[in-house]
């Protein structure tokens, strides 16, 4: 399974890997995931998201929401927190994003749109 697919079936079904639906245990979660086939993986867009998101992700909020923002952590799940009103919405906001990255990436838009 390669981290788009991850993600959709986190997303489907939480229950399955985790016990509670929170942006930081997805983060973790998905931060395991990354380092255990960062090396073995031949999928481009593993390498892609675990390495690029963060980046994209502050990027992303510099263009939609703050064009002044500083991140306060390298972990994205903290910026995501930032910018939701509340523990539900920083779930949902994070699915929307990574569809948007995987969109962008792609597509080569936004952020890979760039030389």
């Amino acid at each position: 399974m390669y981290i788009e697919q991850l993600i959709d079936t986190i997303k489907k079904r939480p229950g399955m890997f985790m016990k509670e639906e929170r942006i930081d245990y997805i983060y973790y979660f998905i931060a395991g995931y990354c380092s255990a086939c960062h090396q073995s993986s031949k999928n481009d867009m593993d390498k892609m998201f675990c390495c690029w998101f963060w980046k994209w992700l502050v990027k992303w909020i510099e263009e939609n929401m703050d064009s002044q923002y500083e991140t306060s952590s390298a972990m994205w799940y903290v910026d995501i927190k930032r910018i939701a009103e509340d523990q539900q919405k920083e779930v949902a906001l994070f699915f929307e994003l990574s569809k948007e990255f995987f969109d962008d990436y792609k597509n080569k838009r936004g952020y890979f749109g760039r030389e």
